[in-house]
């Protein structure tokens, strides 16, 4: 075997995987195309709630401090409310309540 032919034989291999390299770059460039359209996707979706959590809040404070409310008027009675012993309880065994609803407690095997 000449190494004409050697030097041939390796320009074709080049071209090759210089195309099989084209081709991965392409796959991959789609492929993080959809992978951010999904974090997007993800992202407004996650956006959306907490909007719609907020709106519902706002009109629970609406429903019983009025719409007239500012929102330095709101912090200092939520203040006011929360420096009493028996809401600090109240508010801290409902987070409780509810970190346990959604938590349930692990169980550890005993080793026989």
């Amino acid at each position: 075997m000449s190494k004409t032919t050697n030097v041939t034989t390796m320009q074709e291999k080049l071209a090759r995987l210089n195309e099989r390299a084209k081709s991965a770059e392409s796959e991959l460039k789609r492929l993080e195309e959809k992978r951010k359209k999904i974090q997007n996707s993800i992202a407004e979706e996650e956006r959306k709630k907490r909007t719609h959590n907020l709106c519902g809040i706002g009109g629970l404070v609406y429903k019983y401090f009025g719409d007239d409310i500012s929102p330095e008027e709101f912090k200092e009675m939520l203040d006011f409310l929360f420096a009493i012993d028996v809401v600090q309880n109240f508010v801290t065994e409902e987070k409780e309540k509810r970190f346990l609803q959604n938590n349930p407690p692990v169980i550890i095997a005993e080793n026989k």
